[in-house]
């Protein structure tokens, strides 16, 4: 009886304690990050499309300029392309994805706003130097809930898988608890050299998230004016239009 008697008043203080000290160590722990200048959330940008695409079915396309005619073979996997190309000189065509990666280091409200663009577009010459190559694939179009970022028209939105408008992305988001988006950027003609600024509201507090390549602007091309080139093993074909 006085075993049963000493775990109900044990497991009686426990609540108590917890109940009383637990809000307590919170805000002391949100007041020591404030101090260190250590964010509720963490933010990561994946700009490798290997990982940006992992998990998708396996016939994403890709779309890449090169200075000269592609010669080589090029790799097997179409995710492999954009690390090939900028190997040779080159970049992306068409269409940068990138996924981002929210992890809450804490009890937090998020609100992830369309990004803001910072963008110029440089012209080409007459007739434009290099070509794109691509890869086309088989299979339905991959199109997730995302921000869609449209660099001739200037326009960023949530949009949902069929391309509708939506809310921004809001969040409630424990310790450890992590949400992932991706962002479709789009270029239709021209060599843009870009770079985003997400806007996050965490707690009612804004956060501005510069997404860049690395240190640097990203470089994507348009498809516009370009002699176009599509892998057919065991060589290259010249293609008249998309």
């Amino acid at each position: 009886m006085n075993g049963l008697l000493i775990s109900a008043v044990s497991v009686l203080a426990t609540l108590i304690v917890t109940a009383v000290f637990q809000p307590l160590l919170n805000r002391i722990t949100a007041i020591s990050r404030r101090i260190t200048h250590i964010k509720p959330v963490s933010v990561h940008v994946e700009t490798d499309p290997s990982i940006v695409w992992a998990g998708f079915p396996n016939w994403i396309p890709a779309f890449v300029w090169l200075p000269g005619r592609p010669t080589s073979r090029p790799p097997e996997h179409p995710t492999d392309w954009r690390s090939w190309a900028m190997a040779q000189g080159g970049a992306e065509a068409f269409q940068t994805a990138l996924r981002v990666t929210v992890t809450a280091r804490e009890n937090a409200s998020v609100v992830v706003d369309p990004p803001k663009v910072r963008h110029e577009s440089h012209p080409l010459d007459v007739p434009p130097r290099g070509c794109i190559a691509l890869c086309p694939v088989g299979g339905a179009a991959v199109t997730p809930r995302r921000l869609q970022v449209d660099l001739a028209m200037g326009t960023t939105m949530w949009v949902d898988e069929d391309g509708s408008p939506i809310a921004p992305l809001s969040l409630a988001l424990s310790p450890g608890e992590t949400e992932q988006f991706l962002i479709f950027v789009n270029s239709h003609s021209g060599r843009n050299q870009w770079h985003l600024e997400l806007p996050i509201l965490i707690d009612g507090k804004r956060l501005l998230i510069p997404i860049k390549d690395g240190s640097k602007p990203f470089i994507t091309y348009g498809v516009e004016g370009f002699e176009l080139y599509r892998w057919s093993d065991p060589e290259w074909e010249r293609q008249d239009q998309l």
